[in-house]
């Protein structure tokens, strides 16, 4: 794996994980989440449960990130149809039968539907803008050690 990879991967689950934090505190989402599910937000989580999180992104944004190499996504929208794809197939799917089997209220799927999106998207365009960023470089670089060969042979 490059460097550029661990980098777009490490951002990609920091970034979501900061984003989901926002998403399912009292400035969003917060408060419909307690009302609908009952369960109450810890004001100080365990440091094991924000360890678990944040391994669940690594390999979340690593599965995407290897998923994304194998693609031909050289453009913004290919990615951004790419990770609406894997929303649509992967969480939508999921939390959309947790309305119709147990019951879930269909507003708190939707508030986990939303965060889910938020994650996909951040996952996909992360590690999509630094390596595009990186293989510009690496192209350019390449380009230039050619003109560079082209002018001195040896």
């Amino acid at each position: 794996m490059t460097r550029t990879k661990v980098i777009g991967i490490a951002l990609a689950a920091v970034s979501a994980f900061a984003a989901s934090s926002l998403w399912y505190s009292p400035v969003l989402f917060g408060r419909q989440l307690v009302a609908l599910s009952g369960v109450a937000a810890s004001p100080n989580p365990d440091g094991w449960k924000i360890a678990a999180e944040m391994l669940r992104n690594l390999l979340l944004a690593s599965v995407i990130c290897w998923l994304l190499a194998h693609q031909e996504a050289n453009r913004l929208r290919a990615a951004l149809g790419f990770a609406a794809i894997l929303w649509l197939g992967f969480p939508f799917t999921l939390l959309s039968g947790s309305v119709l089997l147990p019951n879930v209220p269909p507003e708190l799927a939707l508030i986990h539907s939303g965060d889910w999106l938020m994650k996909v998207l951040l996952m996909t365009l992360i590690p999509w803008l630094i390596s595009r960023k990186g293989w510009t470089r690496l192209q350019l670089s390449r380009q230039g050690e050619s003109a560079v060969r082209a002018v001195h042979p040896n």
